[in-house]
């Protein structure tokens, strides 16, 4: 899988690989958060305090 990877994604290294996976995920799980939010109030949010939720994990 790791081959594979370097493989589509262009990257060299395994280390770079794990890496990409683990930003790539972790972009996803805040998107899925940020998506549970819907219609409760989360859109009053400034892009600050989206920020600062961002920086906590």
């Amino acid at each position: 899988m790791l081959e594979e990877a370097k493989r589509v994604t262009g990257v060299k290294t395994t280390k770079d690989v794990v890496h990409l996976g683990l930003e790539s995920l972790m972009r996803k799980e805040r998107l899925k958060q940020i998506a549970s939010h819907r219609g409760s109030g989360l859109r009053r949010l400034t892009h600050e305090d989206l920020e600062e939720m961002r920086l906590d994990d």
